[in-house]
């Protein structure tokens, strides 16, 4: 039974993904739950996935109460298994529901464990991220200084490790502050 149940548990996540790739967020979220279902208690790393897919998916339907408990569960499975990194992550997408949301108190608290765990590890790319997501957050809260600080180590970060893009996105950023920082 349980090698049943792993072989459908597979083909749900893979009709989710189908269902997904077609923009059928409802289709996806119904798959990927079913799989959750059947996916025994020890497939830890493959339902840690799942309800980061299943986060994803809720913030696209604007379903944000869901969203941040799958995004929890999430981070509790990447914990449970040590998964540094994809804890981090997890910290960035609640911080990130809640920018959604606008409580930017939740969002920098958020953001700021995301932090905490990416500079544990020196994971550079996730630090630059949550730089980049704190200097946002503090723009919208007019604390305009900080956020051209942020941006900045954001953008050294991200020139760094190659992110040429994001880098980018910094420093237009950091342009539009500019003229409301030097003074």
């Amino acid at each position: 039974m349980g090698q049943n149940d792993d072989e459908r548990a597979s083909q749900m996540n893979r009709v989710g993904g189908e269902c997904l790739e077609k923009g059928d967020f409802d289709g996806a979220l119904e798959n990927f739950s079913k799989a959750l279902e059947l996916l025994p208690e020890d497939q830890v790393e493959s339902k840690a996935r799942l309800y980061n897919n299943t986060g994803h998916i809720q913030v696209q339907l604007k379903r944000y109460d869901d969203a941040l408990s799958s995004f929890r569960r999430a981070a509790e499975l990447y914990d449970k298994l040590g998964d540094r990194i994809g804890l981090g992550e997890q910290f960035g997408n609640i911080g990130s529901v809640y920018r959604e949301m606008e409580e930017w108190s939740a969002a920098l608290e958020s953001y700021s464990k995301g932090l905490a765990v990416f500079e544990e590890v020196d994971h550079k790319r996730g630090v630059a991220d949550q730089y980049s997501n704190i200097a946002y957050v503090h723009s919208r809260q007019g604390r305009l200084e900080s956020a051209f600080q942020f941006f900045q180590k954001a953008m050294a970060l991200y020139d760094e490790v190659g992110e040429e893009r994001k880098s980018q996105l910094c420093d237009q950023n950091i342009q539009v502050l500019k003229p409301y920082v030097e003074k």
